[in-house]
């Protein structure tokens, strides 16, 4: 069955192709070309995307082709496949400059399977129904995946979005109501304030979105004002969507603590990510060791003195 192109599509293949800074689009092609056969696609999201930071710590999807590409060892592939994503930290040089990234790994299968309504992990479809760049595709069927995979992220997070939101109001109180939910379904310190600043940063692309999401999640809205709707939704179904969520929001709060876990122990490059965040936050270096870096929750006392020892505890002004 041909599915005929309509307008969430048309947004879908725009965002896909937007411009990305330089450095977002040297590292995505480097991680790539390391990857090798197996990469599929490169992702490019998060808080630097929308700012155009390429100072800051850029967030990368890495879709490969198998469990291959989840690192090194059997158990580390092992760990990465039944809880993926395969997370580390990643620097290097780009015109003079040091640029950092964090990098996850899964593979495409996985991520199309994420992000479809039925899926009890929300943090694949809560995620990518946010501003996605494409800025590697291996091939024609691997675009057309991620194309597919980011409308089932967006109709599935409309169809919440109209669950949580109110019975009549502007594109981003659905969209607010939606960010909350989502956050408040994850293991997650941030409050609900940061959920509405995900939307106040890109109020025109959601409020553009809104209506051909809405549509296509087979939603009949009707206007009730200048940019202000109305989005029934029948009684049985929220009922049922009611006992969904809390299905949805106890199986990613476990999961969010099993990645926390592996992570803990698999993040790789979790080291020298900490010193960088640290110098980022504080204008402290930290010289770490081999050692240091390859052990670092033994390491974390020594780490803690010589933060002590240049201040980092100091009452600041």
């Amino acid at each position: 069955m041909i599915r005929v192109q309509d307008e969430l599509d048309d947004f879908i293949t725009a965002e896909m192709d937007q411009p990305v800074m330089k450095e977002a689009h040297f590292l995505a092609q480097k991680l790539a070309k390391e990857m090798g056969d197996q990469a599929q696609a490169v992702l490019f999201y998060g808080s630097c995307l929308r700012t155009g930071d390429g100072a800051g710590l850029m967030d990368f999807y890495i879709l490969t082709k198998g469990a291959l590409g989840y690192g090194d060892g059997l158990i580390s592939r092992a760990a990465h496949k039944a809880v993926p994503p395969f997370v580390r930290y990643y620097k290097c040089e780009y015109e003079g400059q040091v640029i950092h990234a964090k990098v996850a790994i899964m593979t495409l299968s996985h991520f199309v399977a994420l992000a479809r309504p039925g899926a009890l992990d929300i943090s694949i479809w809560a995620r990518f129904a946010q501003p996605t760049a494409l800025i590697y595709a291996r091939d024609d069927a691997a675009t057309e995946a991620v194309h597919d995979a980011l409308r089932n992220a967006i109709m599935t997070a409309m169809n919440w979005a109209v669950y949580f939101g109110p019975d009549e109001g502007a594109p981003g109180a659905f969209w607010c109501a939606l960010f909350r939910a989502t956050y408040a379904a994850e293991l997650r310190i941030e409050d609900a304030s940061r959920a509405d600043l995900i939307v106040e940063l890109a109020a025109a692309r959601y409020d553009t979105l809104f209506l051909p999401a809405l549509i296509a999640a087979g939603f009949l809205p009707s206007s009730v004002g200048k940019n202000t709707y109305h989005v029934p939704m029948e009684n049985n179904r929220r009922k049922d969507m009611r006992r969904q969520w809390l299905v949805r929001r106890i199986t990613s709060k476990s999961v969010n603590l099993l990645r926390i876990f592996k992570g803990a122990v698999t993040f790789e490059g979790r080291a020298d990510y900490v010193a960088w965040k640290i110098e980022r936050r504080t204008g402290i270096t930290l010289s770490l060791t081999p050692w240091q870096r390859a052990h670092p929750l033994l390491s974390a006392p020594q780490i803690l003195a010589q933060m002590w020892k240049k201040g980092a505890f100091q009452k600041r002004h």
